[in-house]
Order: C-alpha cells, then structure tokens, then sequence
C-alpha cells in the first residue's frame, strides 16, 4: 500500500475522488503483483467484430469509423480484448495476468451510470482446476478488507443453470429466452404465467419455487432436496456445495450467499459466477466467472479460463462516501505551531488542518463542515 503524497487536510473536497481513486489503483495493483500476476495492456480502440457475438447487458457500444471505413469501437469490456490478443500471440499457458484500464458503454439514460469506466481485473488463463476460482474468491476477500470499511457479500451463482434445467424442458430456443428473461428480471407474474403450460412435468414443482432460491446457502440446498433434479442439475448444485464448503474451511468470516435465478455477468461465462456486494446496495464491486469456450471464437483451440473484475469507480464512490459520513476533525493553530499540527494531524482519524485566521473564523469553518473543532492555541497545547 502506497503512502499518501499529503497529508488529508491539505487535500481539498473536490480533489477528494480523484485522489482516493487513484490510492485504491495502487492497492489493487500491488495486490495482484504481490500474487504474482503480470500486467496486462491491450489497445483502447478494438474492432467492433471482437465484440458483435455478445451482448453487453443494457449497454451500447461507442462507435467510430477509421480510414478505411471499417467500425471500430472504444472498448466496452475488458476481457473480450484479452482473448483476442491472446489467441493471436505465442504466450505460453497457463498465465495469470492483471490489468487496470477504462471501458466505455453508453448507458441508459437518466440512468445515473457512468459511461467511462475505470476497471482492474484478473484472467487466469489455462486453468482447468477449481482452484482458479478459489483464486479470485480470495482476491474477492482480501480487496475488500484493505479498501473498504465494511465486509462485502459474495454471491455465487452457475452461468448455464438456467440453459440447462429449461433445455430438459423444451427445444424451443425462443421460449427458453422469454423465460429466463423473466426468471433474471424477477418479473414473476411474467414468468409464472410462461411455465403453466409445464404443469404436468415433473419438474413443474421446482419452476415454481425457482424465482425465489436464492440467499444462504444451507437453506437454499436444503430447499433442493424436496425436488426430483436431473444428474445434470445436481451436478452443478454439488459443484455450489464444493466451493461453499472451502469457503467456511478457508475464510469462515466471509459473507456469502447464492442464486439459482440470476444472471451472469457477462453471457460468455460457462461455469460459476461470483459478485461481491456492498451492503451499501450500490451494485457489485466485484463480478467474475469461469469461461472456458471464449477463446475458441479467437482460435480453434479452446482454453479454460476465469476472470475477475473490479470496479474501481464503484468502490471509490463507497469510500468516499463512508469518508463524508465520518465526522472530520478540523485543527485550528498559530503559525508557528505549524510543526506540532502536522504532527498531530497524522494522529487524528479524518482530520484536517484549519487555514483560518482567527478563532472565530475556525468555528465557524467546524459548523459549515460539521467537524469537530481542535484548539491548539489553548489548553494543553499552548507552548
């Protein structure tokens, strides 16, 4: 962790974000070097066919047109370019890189998103091994402890739970889209009213509770055992379990929860998926997955993979929050004590030195920014 370049009085409010933004990069930066990952960097600009086979959630693309008339895009996703540059160099597997860079998406609007966005992440590339994931749970864990207040919940979900148990019920591809439309948007009513025509199936007990599996784990698995399951539906149940259970094993304090009816994060993952939450309810500061049939649209060898991304502008958002929430110390002193309130200012939680004139002028500084208000000039700290 990198040492601040001044001390937090002297940093005023606006320049706050930008600031606590860049010390989180460097935590996470060193935090992946640390575990041995190389960094990774890969061009702003892409052309837009890397993207065209996925779709980026309610996004779109910013788009533009180079010399020869060919649309490239400003890169609306990090991993996507990875596997691309992957697949056209000679980089021996298996690698874990690391990277930080910004993503562009043009958002709804009056959504209230950003549309450049900051983003570090992960990509452990060649791992077949349940170990990748573990990998990135305790990343997951240990970023949130060194740049957030508060513990993060994590939540585990299966990118191709939903495809499976709908594919035993029916080849018809649209139907089986409306329906997991509804299942991830929890539009139940819309939902409900699409499985009626199941309800002879055997399996018709289980759509109608699936909206509504989801939270801690031990009740979620012990809501399963009511319900007759194909092999393939327990397989990736008993996959959840595994990772469970190495997590109360491996870090027992960690908040962790799952869901059968979610969305993955991005539609290339293929096994688990993992999001890291505030409890704040800010969105997910983390999100990642295995994906193990993306580098095959680059090349014609498939590579496993799992990847995991931070985002950083959400998580500055939250600490700069909680920051605002916390009362300051506002220090008032002469100048020549200058010194001893630089000294005292490095022992006081969220302080901030006072410029003001006088003493008046520092009281009244301490209400406008509802701080408590430090008086060196008496008392004990009179020379």
């Amino acid at each position: 962790m990198k040492n601040n370049l001044l001390p937090l009085g002297t940093r005023d409010e606006f320049g706050r974000r930008a600031f606590e933004k860049q010390h989180i990069i460097s935590v996470i930066e060193d935090t992946f070097a640390d575990r041995g990952f190389a960094k990774i960097s890969t061009p702003l600009i892409e052309k837009q066919a890397v993207f065209e086979p996925y779709q980026l959630g309610n996004n779109q693309m910013y788009r533009l047109l180079d010399s020869e008339g060919d649309t490239i895009v400003l890169r609306p996703d990090m991993t996507l370019p990875i596997a691309r540059f992957l697949s056209s160099t000679n980089v021996s597997l298996p690698q874990k890189f690391w990277y930080v860079g910004d993503i562009f998406r043009v958002g709804r609007k009056l959504s209230g998103a950003y549309n450049e966005l900051t983003q570090a992440g992960i990509e452990l590339v060649g791992y077949s091994s349940i170990k990748a994931e573990f990998e990135c749970l305790v990343l997951i864990n240990q970023l949130s402890q060194k740049l957030l207040d508060e513990s993060v919940e994590i939540e585990l979900g299966i990118a191709d739970f939903a495809n499976i148990v709908l594919s035993e019920l029916t080849d018809d591809e649209d139907l089986k889209s409306e329906i997991a439309e509804a299942l991830f948007e929890k539009r139940v009513p819309k939902y409900e009213q699409l499985i009626q025509q199941f309800d002879q199936d055997s399996a018709y007990k289980f759509l109608l509770k699936w909206p509504r599996l989801f939270g801690q784990p031990d009740k979620i698995f012990e809501q399963l055992k009511q319900f007759d399951l194909s092999n393939a539906v327990e397989e990736r149940i008993n996959e959840l379990k595994e990772v469970i259970d190495w997590m109360k094993q491996t870090m027992p304090e960690q908040s962790v929860s799952i869901d059968l009816s979610s969305r993955a994060p991005q539609t290339y993952y293929t096994g688990l998926t993992f999001k890291g939450f505030s409890k704040a309810g800010s969105g997910y500061l983390f999100s990642g997955g295995r994906y193990d049939k993306l580098l095959s649209n680059f090349q014609d060898v498939n590579e496993s993979a799992v990847g995991m991304g931070v985002n950083i502008d959400q998580i500055t958002d939250l600490v700069v929050l909680n920051s605002q929430k916390k009362q300051k110390n506002l220090i008032y002193f002469k100048a020549e004590q200058w010194q001893q309130a630089e000294e005292l200012l490095q022992k006081t939680d969220n302080g901030i030195l006072s410029l003001s004139d006088n003493l008046d002028a520092a009281k009244s500084e301490a209400e406008k920014l509802n701080a408590n208000l430090i008086n060196m000039t008496e008392g004990e700290y009179i020379d």
